[in-house]
């Protein structure tokens, strides 16, 4: 290789993992490298420079003999603290050069392929995520306790109600109750349920794709729970474009990324007529590539700034 180029190295750091690329300046990746979670508010401080450090000596060994020109750092949590992983990453002495954005900023990018646009993330959370102008608004993603509508946890968590108020009596009846039964196993119905507590995000975001398994079997209750987060995930991609002070005359970009998508037309159909009947010539497609591709394109395009 020739050690007169310029290399980016790009890090996508999440509550799950940490994904890492090395590209060189054209934006053409050479390798990729994985470690543990680096959440910059909720994984331990340590744990998280340490998987860090350990991703980004792994993507070296595989690329020896390289200088990096540039670090672009998308990490989860670290809004306000930019200024912390950024001296953290020029402590390392891997780069004196590091630039440290949000997860959801490089996701964006990498979504879209493109600088400006909008994104809708539907996982365990939910958020909506855009930028005009190098102007960046957000909206959602205040946690399960106080938000994530849409997402695979507020899906759960309605089936599991829903589910409950059939066994009492005091709801419809759905066969979301056979499913849950199904879902934690034989025993007292009431002992089970305390079990969830000792995991409840995990335990009830499992139990989104019964409710998808429901709506497919056209039950009325696991139905209009998916139709109702299609809508708020809707709210989301329509708050964030208004914030942008995008008019229904413009076009533009809204991508759409996150496992709870994987449920397919039954929430992508009602999602994308909801946003269409206000913002009729926006564009909304699947996500066309990673976040950490979005840390390399970002990273490219400010090389590119300085030719």
């Amino acid at each position: 290789m020739n050690k007169r180029s310029k290399y980016i190295l790009g890090i996508d750091g999440g509550g799950t993992k940490t994904e890492l690329a090395i590209a060189d300046e054209a934006g053409n990746i050479i390798t990729k490298g994985y470690s543990g979670p680096s959440n910059w508010t909720t994984t331990p401080r340590k744990v998280t420079e340490g998987n860090i450090i350990e991703g980004i000596e792994a993507v070296l060994r595989e690329t020896p003999n390289i200088r990096l020109e540039l670090i672009v750092a998308g990490i989860a949590g670290v809004s306000k603290r930019e200024d912390e992983a950024k001296d953290f990453l020029l402590s390392l002495g891997f780069s004196e050069r590091v630039i440290v954005t949000s997860d959801a900023h490089i996701a964006l990018i990498g979504a879209v392929l493109d600088m400006e646009g909008i994104i809708v993330i539907a996982g365990t959370g939910s958020i909506g995520y855009g930028r005009r102008n190098n102007i960046e608004t957000r909206s959602g993603g205040w946690g399960y306790l106080l938000g994530d509508e849409g997402s695979a946890y507020d899906v759960g968590r309605k089936g599991i109600i829903a589910s409950l108020k059939s066994y009492d009596g005091r709801g419809e009846k759905t066969i979301l109750l056979d499913m849950f039964q199904e879902y934690i196993g034989p025993g007292d119905m009431e002992v089970l349920v305390k079990i969830m507590y000792q995991r409840p995000q995990d335990i009830i975001s499992g139990f989104a794709r019964y409710v998808v398994e429901g709506a497919e079997e056209k039950d009325g209750v696991a139905l209009k729970i998916l139709n109702d987060a299609a809508y708020e995930l809707s709210l989301l991609g329509i708050s964030v474009a208004k914030k942008l002070n995008y008019s229904n005359k413009d076009t533009f970009n809204i991508a759409y990324t996150g496992g709870f998508f994987n449920a397919g037309e039954i929430v992508l159909e009602p999602f994308i007529r909801n946003i269409k009947e206000v913002f009729p010539k926006c564009n909304i497609f699947k996500s066309k590539s990673s976040p950490v591709v979005g840390a390399i394109l970002l990273g490219k395009s400010i090389l590119e700034k300085e030719k």
